[in-house]
């Protein structure tokens, strides 16, 4: 015999010819049962607080987005405020510059006379 015919029969050998019971399945008989029933109580219990979980983290990770939004909105309207009272130092643009003749300076003070 070859490889093949020996394989074969022992298929042949372990295969059984019919069913035992011979009859068609009924619902008795392939129910899961009160077993299966728990089993899938606790995944439908598991699962349900597994969504909650991540709505509550959800929820949480937008809120501290929202609050940096906001901080970050506050620190940028400060320093749009903060920008135009200062002028960087050594920037002369739009500021008239002295001359002895007692023109003014940029304040409209006169030069050259009393400081106040």
């Amino acid at each position: 015999m070859s490889g093949t015919g020996t394989l074969l029969a022992l298929g042949e050998l372990g295969a059984a010819p019919s069913p035992s019971d011979g009859g068609e399945f009924d619902a008795v008989s392939v129910s899961p049962g009160l077993a299966g029933f728990f089993a899938m109580f606790v995944l439908a219990v598991l699962v349900v607080l597994l969504a909650v979980d991540m709505t509550r983290r959800t929820r949480r990770v937008q809120a501290r987005a929202r609050v940096e939004e906001r901080m970050e909105a506050a620190e940028r309207a400060e320093g749009e405020q903060e920008s135009p009272d200062r002028s960087a130092p050594g920037d002369d643009a739009g500021t008239e510059h002295a001359t002895d003749d007692g023109e003014p300076d940029a304040g409209g003070r006169p030069r050259g006379g009393d400081p106040r």
